[in-house]
């Protein structure tokens, strides 16, 4: 099994001594202690508990070998093999939701066999099991949920038994959801026996949190002037443990990008000076609907960066039910139009403003770029830069012209906060000659990424192989000292595989991710790498 390596040159302690982002306070990575029982599934019910045995230390950042040898160029890893398990055990599931199983027989939510009719939240499985325990399991327990959470392979709740993502046909524009099946993974046989003959991309990536924070295809964005593509639905096949699925591969220029957001039905009018918005179908939309209109995007010129892009958020001051006019906080600035599709950028539970989160994603490591920007995470709604801080998202890729350069030669994670795909403190446009020691080169075939922004002066990058080992930090220090950045603006959107402003020249190949509310103890970080390990990605 391949290991990450992480480089260490001989003049690596005169280089921290140097360097502008020499505060950092990498100590090497984190140490698994003893092992961690009783992972929690779905439902409130309790597995037989998936224990880390044997945890790894990486001395001095070293690199992380496998069972403990040591990898070119780094100091011998410390301990035995990496974490073990991580799947709930079998056995009655208590507390499991039932979704739609009628009667004795009728299958509840996780797997759990529900008895006496469908229950919804509550009612007790009798003789079924849970699925694997997933991420948003352990980041429930530990009170940081899940607000945003996506993935093509597998459920990342031990008892989400809905779609994982929509695949559409080429040849007659039909669409179908591809499930959970046996074990959580994603029953791609319904997606290979759907798409026979004829090619199938992927529109929507579903949001398994219930908060419906589902990621469609970029309709808009300063550098997507006419949207964005759905990536290919076969355009990456893996196994991962022991099943094939999809990912969602992104190449440079393929424009391939997602945004949560969702069109509304129908067309509106809208005036310049006006307050008033017409549709065309009744509409149902709470106060404070984000709402962003075609027409508005010709007040955002190519030639408008940073400071003349008038494409804005138009808040609704009031709700509707079933109604054809909404009315605006404030009047309308932008370009009038008597037909105008009009989309509704709502997510819940995505922080916004200043507010903590983690945000983790796994992707190939083989595949990436060095240019802007491979990622996913928290951003603008609106698809163009609206200043620094006003979006974190995990980064993944060998750029140096936004954040300056790592240990080795890459590839590198970095946290994107706008204007900067930051490695440390320090960055920004044109930061190619800054050295930043304590983000190491990750040679892995898969990588867990992960950021962690807490509403402080700090945030801390964190990552590993997501087949083996535990994760090692990369910076856990101070925000950029740029205004902007400290105290954050959140806008609360949620992107996969471009920049905010869908920047379209990152590469890379997506298979899961979340975003959570608040940021977790670094124990819960081990949690969520052992559960990536024990998933068995590339198995």
């Amino acid at each position: 099994m391949p290991s990450i390596r992480y480089y260490i040159p001989t003049t690596a302690l005169l280089v921290a001594i140097l360097s502008a982002c020499g505060s950092e306070s990498n100590k090497g990575g984190p140490t698994a202690s003893g092992g961690y029982g009783n992972a929690v599934g779905g439902g409130g019910s309790t597995g037989g508990g998936s224990a880390v045995t044997g945890g790894r230390a990486a001395v001095g950042g070293a690199s992380v070998g496998s069972g403990g040898v040591p990898a070119s160029g780094g100091n011998e890893a410390l301990g035995g093999a990496g974490a073990t398990g991580g799947r709930v055990g079998t056995g009655a599931g208590t507390g499991g939701a039932g979704t739609g199983g009628a009667g004795t027989g009728g299958a509840s939510k996780g797997g759990a066999t529900g008895a006496g009719g469908a229950g919804t939240g509550g009612a007790t499985g009798t003789g079924g099991a849970t699925g694997p325990a997933g991420p948003c399991d352990i980041y429930q327990t530990a009170g940081t949920p899940c607000v945003a959470a996506h993935a093509t392979v597998r459920a990342l709740y031990a008892a989400y038994s809905g779609p994982l993502y929509q695949i559409q046909r080429a040849s007659d524009k039909a669409v179908k959801d591809v499930p959970v099946g046996a074990g959580g993974f994603a029953d791609t046989t319904v997606q290979d026996t759907f798409c026979t003959g004829t090619t199938c991309t992927i529109p929507i990536i579903y949001d398994q949190t219930g908060n419906n924070n589902h990621l469609r295809v970029v309709w808009w964005a300063y550098w997507l002037r006419n949207g964005g593509k759905p990536a290919d639905a076969n355009g990456q096949k893996i196994k991962v443990g022991g099943h094939n699925v999809y990912g969602i591969k992104v190449t440079a220029g393929s424009n391939i990008g997602y945004r949560t957001g969702v069109q509304l039905a129908g067309k509106a009018a809208i005036t310049k000076g006006s307050t008033t918005v017409t549709f065309t179908e009744p509409q149902t939309l709470p106060a404070n609907t984000p709402l962003f209109f075609a027409a508005n995007t010709a007040d955002c010129q190519p030639d408008s960066f940073p400071n003349n892009c008038k494409f804005n958020t138009q808040w609704t001051a009031a709700a509707i039910t079933n109604a054809t006019t909404v009315t605006l906080k404030t009047a309308y600035a932008g370009t009038s139009s008597t037909s105008t599709d009009v989309w509704d950028s709502t997510t819940k539970g995505v922080v916004q403003g200043n507010g903590a989160e983690d945000l983790y994603m796994v992707v190939d490591g083989k595949r990436y770029s060095d240019q802007c920007c491979f990622g996913y995470g928290n951003s603008e709604m609106s698809g163009w830069d609206e200043g620094n801080g006003t979006m974190e998202c995990v980064y993944f890729g060998t750029d140096i012209t936004w954040g300056g350069k790592g240990e080795g030669n890459g590839p590198w994670i970095a946290a994107d906060l706008e204007n900067g795909m930051y490695k440390c403190d320090k960055g920004g446009w044109q930061s190619n000659t800054l050295q930043v020691p304590s983000a190491k080169s990750i040679i892995a075939d898969y990588v867990t990424a992960m950021v962690k922004g807490p509403a402080a002066n700090h945030f801390t990058l964190k990552a590993g192989n997501a087949q083996s080992g535990t994760l090692v930090t990369m910076w856990d220090g101070a925000r950029p000292s740029a205004s902007g950045y400290n105290p954050k603006s959140l806008r609360g959107a949620v992107i996969l595989g471009t920049g905010g402003d869908g920047s379209p020249s990152g590469t890379g190949t997506w298979f899961e991710g979340v975003v959570t509310k608040g940021t977790a103890p670094a124990d819960v970080d081990e949690l969520i790498q052992a559960n990536i390990v024990a998933v068995g990605y590339g198995r």
